[in-house]
């Protein structure tokens, strides 16, 4: 008994060490990386056209990814962003999670192609929310105040997309985040840890998905794509049996993310959205109901590892499905032995 309880003891201390470490790699590390990923120290800090459209606001980071293509077949994608229009080639499942029902056009349309200043950008759909959330600049979208077609736009309280060609016939794309801070430590706080990093991830991917586009890359294969999403389909399945066989009939915990996932897909029409709501709600009330008192150490490793993917692959969604589809696999295998064994 008392080996047990040292054992138990050694593995919280491990666990706690192993979140504190990843705690300061976030603060001192990865969080530097990435509000200038993919800059040069001079790309950091030196003024891009479009820069000067701002009132108020503090830059907060500058990205930039490298082309190969010329600003001419660069800008066609990114003019045509909005949630109206061709959306933001960023991951729809994520955006849809918050009922923004944006749904991404991978190719150019001709009468998507002008912008000017004083246009809006939508970023949810009209009566977002169930119309609880006002119509208005910085709540349901950004406004334009500069733009200089084939070079630069710059929205207000998202910041400045510039081009600017390459002497090999490229193009370096930049990305100038620019916006006013959260009032209060509790503002401070959620932006330091969920908002810039959710910023990234979007941006990271809308960026690299333009860059796909411009220089006419495919995308993921299909089959892959198919099997990432049979990868939540049984995320949805094993986190439904393994709430469900809780002793004290905890089935009506299921409630929750089922009725999530019927509001998602309802507002949406979008399944990934939904099977990805499900999900993380199922794997919240996991964490509480098999974990008890150390349910911090569960959560602690869920976000290093939703962090890591979400930061670090290509497709988060590819990776994420895959992942589930082999835990189910390892579930599944677990229970046909359990029950053979009986």
């Amino acid at each position: 008994m008392i080996t047990v309880k040292r054992t138990g003891l050694a593995g919280t201390l491990a666990a706690f060490w192993i979140i504190l470490a990843a705690i300061a790699a976030y603060n001192f590390a990865v969080r530097p990386w990435f509000l200038h990923w993919g800059t040069t120290e001079q790309e950091k800090t030196r003024a891009l056209l479009g820069d000067d459209a701002w009132i108020g606001g503090t830059v907060s980071g500058t990205r930039a990814v490298t082309v190969q293509a010329p600003p001419e077949k660069v800008w066609p994608w990114i003019v045509q962003i909005g949630q109206d229009r061709a959306g933001f080639y960023s991951y729809t499942w994520l955006e849809n999670l918050l009922l923004a029902d944006i749904h991404n056009t991978y190719r150019v349309r001709p009468e998507w192609q002008a912008r000017q200043a004083k246009d809006i950008i939508r970023s949810v759909k009209p009566g977002f929310l169930f119309g609880l959330v006002k119509e208005k600049d910085g709540y349901t979208g950004w406004k334009v105040p500069f733009v200089a077609p084939g070079q630069a736009m710059t929205l207000r309280n998202w910041g400045t997309f510039a081009l600017e060609p390459t002497g090999a016939g490229g193009t370096r794309f930049l990305a100038r985040s620019r916006a006013e801070k959260l009032p209060g430590v509790a503002g401070r706080l959620l932006g330091f840890w969920v908002l810039d990093a959710a910023h990234f991830i979007m941006e990271k991917r809308m960026m690299t998905e333009i860059r796909r586009l411009a220089e006419g890359r495919p995308g993921p294969p299909w089959w892959l794509q198919a099997l990432a999403t049979a990868g939540f389909a049984a995320a949805v399945a094993g986190s439904t049996l393994l709430i469900g066989s809780k002793k004290k009939r905890r089935e009506f915990w299921l409630l929750l993310p089922l009725f999530t996932a019927v509001i998602i897909l309802q507002q949406t029409s979008d399944l990934r959205a939904a099977l990805a709501g499900f999900t993380v709600l199922a794997l919240t009330i996991i964490g509480f109901l098999y974990f008890g008192k150390r349910w911090w150490i569960y959560f602690g490793f869920l976000w290093i590892y939703s962090y890591a993917v979400l930061f670090l692959a290509a497709d988060a969604w590819i990776v994420f499905g895959l992942v589930f589809l082999a835990a189910f696999a390892v579930l599944f295998a677990a229970a046909r032995k359990g029950m053979s064994s009986r």
